[in-house]
């Protein structure tokens, strides 16, 4: 009777450190995409209004939403944002926001997680650098949007998910390449998934579209 309780007591223990380890790990994995997704949406923001002509008239609130737009392109569907805007003067090229990321954990309870970045735009900077816009579209809609410096790397996106479909590839819309790979590195924004192709990373010198390919569940 002894041996079973001590067996049941140790497999509680296993189950409650792996769901622990889970939860960490889920954790960790929420951050990385809450720091990557506001990261990327500022900057194709900033990049778009700074590339304007500085005589264009526009209202903050407008330079507000181009940055909300962009964000919830980069958001994932299951997750619930909140987002506040700390700061945003169209003008001179700032913004600061915070983004807080509400999730389910695997044993069902909620988590968050959250990031604040500000930035302020360097209009010089931007006349001496080209950006270039990748795409990537899911059954004929755009799915994730990022505006990358030429020659920098891409990130690679989560899978798409449609009902009664499992998400197989992204495909390079044009060129030779073929299938886009998936390659994890380590830069000055951290270790992440980008874009590769024949096992290295891939460096964005145009403007390129990716096209999600499922097949068929069952």
């Amino acid at each position: 009777m002894k041996k079973i309780a001590f067996g049941i007591a140790c497999g509680l223990t296993v189950l409650y450190v792996l769901a622990m380890m889970l939860t960490l790990y889920g954790r960790n994995v929420r951050q990385k995409e809450t720091t990557i997704m506001l990261t990327q949406a500022m900057d194709t923001a900033l990049s778009r209004a700074m590339a304007e002509n500085a005589d264009v008239k526009k209202e903050d609130s407008d330079f507000t939403a181009d940055f909300l737009k962009s964000l919830l392109i980069q958001a994932n569907s299951e997750s619930e944002l909140t987002v506040s805007i700390l700061d945003a003067d169209y003008r001179l090229g700032i913004l600061s926001a915070e983004v807080t990321e509400k999730f389910k954990h695997p044993n069902g309870r909620e988590g968050t997680v959250s990031e604040v970045r500000t930035v302020i735009y360097d209009r010089a900077q931007e006349e001496k650098e080209e950006f270039k816009t990748v795409t990537f579209f899911a059954e004929g809609k755009i799915y994730k949007e990022y505006r990358v410096r030429e020659k920098a790397v891409c990130p690679a996106p989560l899978p798409p998910k449609q009902e009664g479909k499992t998400f197989r590839r992204w495909l390079f819309e044009s060129g030779d390449m073929g299938e886009a790979e998936s390659l994890y590195v380590t830069d000055e924004n951290g270790g992440r998934n980008v874009l590769a192709s024949g096992g290295s990373p891939w460096a964005v010198s145009e403007d390129m579209k990716l096209i999600a390919e499922f097949y068929e569940e069952g």
